[in-house]
């Protein structure tokens, strides 16, 4: 359930020079949303409690704060008091930041907003503002919402992860000259489930000279060799399991997250490090970001795609696949890249 929106609806106004002009962005931005289908603006609500605020009208405020660069949820909800066009498109109403930040946070809104962008392109082809002899793709860099320390390098896994094989090769000959393992590769044993088969084959080991000491009389002349060879396997045990297997996951965890790249972020995995065009402090300081690539014609932004990739020469035929998926490049003759 929702509060009543209605734009343009009849009310008693106290002074009616209140008003904007029709070519305001404010009003542009109304009358798109307003072409948006129901079906797509609205999703299914209780209706039980208070009602939600509409979403076409939560949807205007934001693209209407954004196109003011303003994109603080406190900001926003300060321009609601007192920006003229604002308190417009929201029917005067007030509305916290907490509803502004929980609304553009939510699914729904993602799923929106998507939906937002193919009809907005819709409607440039419409009002005849692409022209279809040629498309543009340039990339551009943005830095990710991600702590500029959280850096994980390929090739310092890489070489942990080889000084992990070799330790784990020298465990590995120690256990067959123990006989504590017999049918298994030590290609197998390089693997975290291998290093776990390993352990559990040695803790069943270690049981098993349990039994055999249990059995043995209390003083054996030089020592039980039982109780020795039993001490040895239970470093070995714990080592496998608070370092090896530990670290084992470590590396191949990250090794997946890499996907072909170099480095990701620990708080956004997506994210890689890359040289960013703004560089404030002048040291050439890597930062994790996105290498966004976008396709304009006339100005306008008909298609874009956010690639890990810190070159454009690695996303420009993926996201030439892409658009021609969604059947974008049917509508243009030529296609011309700056790879710059």
């Amino acid at each position: 359930m929702y509060q009543n929106y209605i734009t343009g609806q009849t009310t008693l106004s106290l002074n009616l020079d209140f008003s904007i002009p029709a070519n305001h962005i404010a009003s542009v931005i109304s009358e798109f949303v307003d072409s948006i289908p129901n079906e797509v603006i609205l999703e299914t609500t209780s209706n039980t409690g208070r009602p939600a605020y509409h979403p076409a009208m939560m949807l205007k405020i934001l693209l209407f704060a954004y196109s003011r660069r303003v994109f603080s949820g406190r900001k926003i909800e300060r321009m609601l008091e007192e920006n003229l066009p604002m308190m417009i498109l929201a029917d005067n109403r007030k509305i916290s930041y907490h509803t502004i930040n929980n609304f553009r946070s939510s699914d729904h809104a993602n799923k929106v907003i998507k939906q937002c962008f193919v009809y907005f392109t819709s409607l440039l082809e419409d009002e005849g503002l692409i022209r279809e002899n040629a498309v543009f793709i340039d990339g551009t860099k943005i830095e990710a919402d991600a702590n500029r320390y959280t850096f994980v390098w390929r090739k310092a896994i890489e070489k942990y992860h080889a000084k992990l094989r070799e330790d784990v090769s020298a465990l590995y000959e120690e256990l067959i000259n123990k006989e504590v393992v017999k049918a298994m590769a030590e290609e197998e044993a390089q693997t975290s489930q291998g290093l776990e088969i390993l352990a559990q084959e040695t803790e069943k080991e270690v049981e098993k000279l349990t039994e055999k000491i249990d059995r043995e009389p209390k003083a054996i002349p030089g020592g039980s060799k039982n109780k020795a060879k039993r001490r040895e396997l239970k470093k070995i045990a714990h080592k496998l399991r608070k370092d090896f297997i530990p670290r084992a996951k470590k590396y191949e965890e990250a090794e997946e997250i890499f996907a072909g790249r170099n480095s990701y972020s620990k708080t956004d995995h997506d994210a890689t490090f890359m040289h960013m065009k703004e560089d404030h402090m002048k040291n050439g300081q890597l930062k994790p970001g996105y290498n966004i690539q976008a396709a304009t014609t006339n100005q306008y932004i008909v298609d874009f795609a956010p690639f890990p990739n810190p070159t454009d020469f690695r996303t420009f035929e993926p996201f030439l696949d892409q658009m021609k998926s969604r059947g974008i490049l049917d509508k243009f003759q030529n296609i011309v890249a700056d790879a710059g």
